[in-house]
């Protein structure tokens, strides 16, 4: 409770949202469409709430909730986290469900190039004028397209696919059961070397890999998130960041304790204790503590979590505070315990008071503020 009001989580992919996500954790992912018009909107389903295919209409006769990217890079609270602060955003292009006729509809695989070129030229045109550093982005779709159309055009901005490969048709079930084959012929390892030879920045991928039956059942070497398994994740990864979805409450903690990055749907500012009893602390990267001060968290009563976590909340220096030496030490400690691969001289050279490198740990609200509405 916020002063004896329950908090209302926001509509996923509204500006609202996304202001929330970026506050209270170290960024956000959101979705964009591009509509008949050319203009880039944040909205995840094939189709509006009314049946309508948002690439088919202009940006004024879409429903008032679907907002454009022009509005969310001109709320400064937003921008400001981003440009001077370390956060980070998970940016997904949607390509058009085929039925809709665009980009080439169910065959035109040239079209769908296109259309990916012509999402990427649309938002590198948004992003230019805030000069973002190159660590604080990474563009991601499930669209194979994708990396083909970045390459085509020599974007600057940095591209990652999405695994396994999910469509953008059927319901849920549909689509699990389409991108099945793709998951079980497919062990995380695999996925990094992939992404490496793709020239990708980071890893998104699901939970799966790394958690439950699914995790042992794909071909390759099986990993995970404790014991021998997470040793053998670390060894092969080497620091390459890994992007998890769906990170719920009761793996948070072992995801970021391995040096992964969650992406999560509770943000809610009353959730305030992890399923395993231990205090929450949402900004790992953005707000970082040391392996003491977590410690010292994890001895703390309970009954006690609220009075303290606003203690700290209010004690901790953010990253863009800290002095050039305290940034340098974490990247060290960080460095050494997660065995990242790149010399420290790399990953100082991503290391200002508004940037961090891609190995870093971080928590990522999803959809802003965590997905409210089925896909």
């Amino acid at each position: 409770m916020l002063g004896g009001r329950e908090w209302l989580q926001p509509r996923e992919n509204t500006i609202q949202a996304l202001s929330h996500g970026i506050q209270i954790s170290d960024g956000v992912e959101f979705d964009l469409r591009l509509t008949k018009d050319d203009r880039l909107i944040l909205h995840h389903d094939s189709k509006t709430e009314y049946g309508d295919y948002p690439e088919c209409m202009n940006l004024d006769e879409l429903p008032e909730y679907i907002e454009p990217l022009d509005d969310l890079l001109a709320n400064s609270n937003f921008i400001r986290r981003i440009t001077e602060e370390g956060a980070f955003a998970c940016i997904e292009l949607k390509p058009p469900h085929p039925s809709s006729g665009k980009a080439g509809g169910w065959i035109g695989g040239k079209k769908r190039t296109e259309h990916m070129i012509n999402m990427i030229e649309n938002l590198e045109e948004h992003l230019e004028p805030f000069k973002l550093s190159k660590t604080s982005n990474v563009v991601y779709s499930f669209e194979p397209k994708l990396i083909p159309a970045s390459k085509q055009i020599s974007s600057n901005l940095e591209f990652s696919r999405l695994r396994p490969y999910i469509r953008q048709w059927g319901n849920w079930n549909t689509q699990r059961i389409a991108a099945a084959p793709s998951f079980l012929m497919s062990s995380l390892p695999r996925l990094l070397n992939k992404q490496r030879r793709e020239g990708s920045p980071m890893l998104p991928c699901t939970l799966q890999y790394l958690k439950g039956i699914e995790s042992r059942i794909n071909l390759g070497l099986s990993v995970g998130l404790k014991g021998s398994k997470l040793d053998r994740l670390n060894k092969h990864r080497r620091g390459y960041p890994v992007y998890v979805w769906p990170c719920g409450n009761d793996v948070e903690r072992l995801l970021l304790d391995a040096g992964l990055t969650g992406i999560t749907d509770d943000l809610s500012p009353n959730s305030i204790t992890l399923k395993g009893g231990d205090i929450r602390w949402t900004t790992p990267a953005t707000k970082p503590i040391t392996d003491e001060q977590r410690a010292d968290l994890d001895n703390i009563p309970k009954d006690q979590h609220a009075n303290v976590l606003s203690r700290y909340k209010s004690e901790v220096t953010p990253w863009h505070e800290m002095s050039n030496e305290e940034r340098e030490s974490f990247i060290k400690i960080w460095r050494s315990k997660w065995s990242w691969e790149r010399n420290l001289d790399a990953l100082l050279e991503e290391t200002t008071e508004s940037s961090l490198p891609w190995e870093v740990s971080r928590l990522i609200g999803h959809r802003g503020a965590g997905k409210t509405h089925s896909a």
